[in-house]
């Protein structure tokens, strides 16, 4: 039951970022959330923020996914529109 109660503590101090990268091609995508991602590598690594990149050229469902699981990180690709997906960086 404890470790319950501090998932939902953790859960409750989670911080989502959402960096809308729509009508940029890539490089310019990855470069932008290769950047963020190193700013916020600590908050990242500890779970305390959840990164949201919004795009719509999709070349970046590839590249980004790609580069971020290189790194350790969980990574998940929702298509939101007909040309848009939001791709969910976290620990």
């Amino acid at each position: 039951m404890e470790s319950k109660l501090s998932t939902e503590a953790e859960k409750e101090d989670l911080e989502e970022e959402v960096i809308d990268l729509k009508g940029d091609v890539c490089p310019y995508p990855l470069i932008m959330a290769i950047k963020r991602i190193s700013e916020v590598e600590d908050s990242l690594r500890s779970g305390r923020i959840v990164l949201k990149l919004v795009v719509d050229h999709p070349p970046s469902t590839k590249s980004i996914p790609r580069e971020t699981k290189k790194r350790g990180y969980q990574t998940e690709l929702e298509k939101t529109g007909a040309a848009e997906w939001v791709i969910t960086v976290k620990r």
